[in-house]
C-alpha cells in the first residue's frame, strides 16, 4: 500500500456534480445544487418519517417515472410497529399512484441497479446510507435523510458540497477464492471506518475491472463503511452488458477522471498473493487474513444483504456447499437480494445446492443484516455473514459476535462450524 499525491485534473465526480449543476467545471469544496437524475427511498426511511411533511408542501412529486419506492426493511414484519411502518409505505404509494413501487422484491439498491433506474453519469440520491452501490455502475450515488428527501421529491434537486476523491487502485491478478469483498475489506482495514468521511472512493485497476459488475457493486456498496460519501468505478463492456439486460441501452455517457486528477490520496493494492479477507467483531475495520483468525464456534452463518446475496455470492457459496452438509448446530441463513435472483438461483440449481446443504431460505429484504425479521442473533451467538456491518448489536443482541466475509468464506465457515478459508474447498 502507498500513499501519493496526484496534481491537475478533474474527477469523475467533479465532472457528474458539474453536469448535473448546469456549470461548466466546478471545484472541490464548491457548493452547488445539483438535478437528481433518480432516487430512492425505502419503508424505514420513507413515507413513515415524511409523509406527512410532504403533504403539507401541496406538491406533486416532481418525476414519478425517476422515483422509486421499496418496502424492504420491516418486510415482513415481525410485530405490530413494522406493520404499522409498512401499512403507512403502501398507503402513500397509492395515494400518490406510483408505478414503481417494489414490496418484498428485493433490496432498493439492487433493485435500482436491476430496473435500470442507474446509468453512467447520473446522480443518484437515496435515502440509505449505500446508496453507494450505484458507483459500479459508473453513477454517482448519495445518501441523504428522509427530511431532505422531501426537497429532492418536490423539486429533483439537491444541495451538496463538491467533495474530494481518494484513489483505491488494485493491481496484480484476482487469486482463486478472492472476491470484491476481500478487496474492498483490504482496504477498509487501512482506511479505517472514517477514512473517506465526505469523500468519494473511486476504485480502479485491472483486477476490478475483471470482475463480474455484481461483483464490483460489493466494493461500491461498502463505500459506505469508510464513511464515504460515494464511490465511483469506470464503465467498460461489461457495465454495458449489464445495463442493456436492465433495459438501459442508450441515453447515457461514461464519465471518467483525467489522467492528471487530484486526488485526495491514492491507496494501492497488488491483490496476487491476498487471502481472503475477514472483518472480526466488532468493527468492520478489523480485518484479517482467513488464515489468522481463530474464531469460536459458530451457530449462525448468513448469505444476505445488498452487499452479499447477489446473484454471484449465491452461486459461490453454492460451488462450496455442494454435496456437502453444513456443521451439526449451525444454521445457515439464505436470503436473496431480489426475487429476481432468486428466481435464477433456483433456474441454475444454485439454490438448490444451498438448501440441500441445510440452507433455510428466507424473504427477499434486508432481514437479520439490518436486526429485523427472524434469524436475530441472541446473546452469546457469534455468527459469520456476507453482509456489510458488524458492530455491537447490528443483527440482534448486542452481546453477539459478528464476523463478515465473502458469501464463499461464509460457506466454508458454515461447513467447518468455526471460520474457514473456501479456497480448501474449490481448489
Amino acid at each position: 500500500m502507498s500513499k501519493e499525491n496526484v496534481l491537475s485534473g478533474d474527477t469523475a465526480t467533479q465532472k457528474i456534480l458539474a453536469r448535473a449543476s448546469g456549470r461548466e467545471r466546478v471545484d472541490v469544496g464548491d457548493i452547488v445544487w445539483a438535478k437528481v437524475d433518480a432516487h430512492v427511498m425505502h419503508d424505514n426511511q420513507g413515507p413513515f418519517r415524511m409523509g406527512k411533511d410532504f403533504a403539507e408542501l401541496g406538491l406533486p412529486i416532481w418525476n414519478k417515472d425517476r422515483f422509486m419506492l421499496t418496502a424492504d426493511h420491516h418486510n415482513p414484519p415481525t410485530g405490530d410497529s413494522q406493520s404499522k411502518v409498512l401499512n403507512v409505505t403502501r398507503a402513500w404509494a397509492a395515494e400518490q399512484e406510483l408505478s414503481h413501487f417494489y414490496d418484498a422484491e428485493g433490496i432498493c439498491h439492487i433493485l435500482m441497479a436491476e430496473k435500470g433506474f442507474v446509468r453512467p453519469g447520473a446522480l443518484v440520491t437515496g435515502t440509505d446510507s449505500h446508496t453507494t452501490n450505484t458507483g459500479a455502475l459508473g453513477a454517482l450515488g448519495v445518501a441523504i435523510g428522509p427530511t431532505e428527501s422531501i426537497g429532492v421529491l418536490a423539486k429533483g434537486e439537491v444541495w451538496l458540497r463538491v467533495p474530494e476523491t481518494i484513489r483505491v487502485h488494485y493491481t496484480g491478478r484476482v487469486p482463486e477464492g478472492v472476491y470484491g469483498k476481500d478487496m474492498v475489506l483490504l482496504a477498509l482495514r487501512d482506511l479505517k471506518v472514517d477514512g473517506a468521511e465526505y469523500k468519494v472512493l473511486e476504485f480502479s485497476g485491472e483486477p476490478l475491472m475483471s470482475l463480474p459488475v455484481e461483483d464490483r457493486m460489493t466494493l461500491s456498496n461498502m463505500a459506505a463503511e469508510f464513511s464515504a460519501k460515494s464511490s465511483i468505478i469506470d464503465v467498460d463492456e461489461a457495465t454495458a452488458e449489464y445495463l442493456k439486460n436492465a433495459g438501459v441501452e442508450d441515453g447515457w455517457e461514461a464519465v471518467r477522471s483525467d489522467e492528471d486528477a487530484t486526488y485526495a490520496a491514492s491507496y494501492e493494492y497488488d491483490v496476487t498473493d491476498v487471502s481472503p479477507q475477514v472483518a472480526c467483531p466488532h468493527r468492520m475495520d478489523n480485518v484479517y487474513p482467513v488464515e489468522e483468525v481463530d474464531s469460536p464456534p459458530l451457530q449462525r452463518a448468513h448469505i444476505g444483504s445488498c452487499t452479499g446475496a447477489k446473484l454471484l455470492d449465491l452461486q459461490a457459496a453454492a460451488a462450496v456447499l455442494k454435496g456437502r452438509r453444513v456443521a451439526h448446530g449451525l444454521q445457515l441463513l439464505i436470503a436473496p437480494a431480489s426475487k429476481d435472483i432468486m428466481s435464477k438461483a433456483m433456474a441454475d440449481g444454485t439454490l438448490g445446492a444451498l438448501i440441500d446443504a441445510g440452507g433455510v431460505l428466507l424473504p427477499t429484504t434486508c432481514g437479520v443484516c439490518a436486526g429485523r425479521g427472524p434469524g436475530q442473533l441472541g446473546d452469546g451467538e457469534v455468527c459469520i455473514s456476507s453482509a456489510n456491518r458488524n458492530y455491537k448489536g447490528r443483527m440482534g443482541s448486542a452481546e453477539a459476535s459478528i464476523y463478515l466475509a465473502s458469501a464463499a468464506t461464509v460457506a466454508a465457515s458454515a461447513v467447518k462450524g468455526r471460520v474457514a478459508d473456501p479456497r480448501e474447498f474449490i481448489s
